[in-house]
């Protein structure tokens, strides 16, 4: 089971966080991924794994005035 910002997830062998943000449909413009808390840069997320227990915060940045 993965954590995703704070809501249990099913983990899958060989899912990575674009596999995740694809499933969740975290399709924002500016998002940033930590695992674990650890930020993971956006040209990463296809090829970074996640395990089993995993922390993952997707968090939408976002600008008003």
């Amino acid at each position: 089971m993965l954590n995703v910002n704070n809501t249990e997830y099913p983990f899958r062998e060989g899912m990575t966080i674009k596999t995740l943000m694809d499933e969740k449909d975290f399709v924002f413009h500016r998002i940033i991924v930590k695992v674990n808390g650890k930020l993971v840069e956006d040209s990463c997320y296809a090829d970074t794994t996640l395990s089993d227990g995993d922390n993952v915060e997707a968090i939408h940045i976002f600008a008003g005035g």
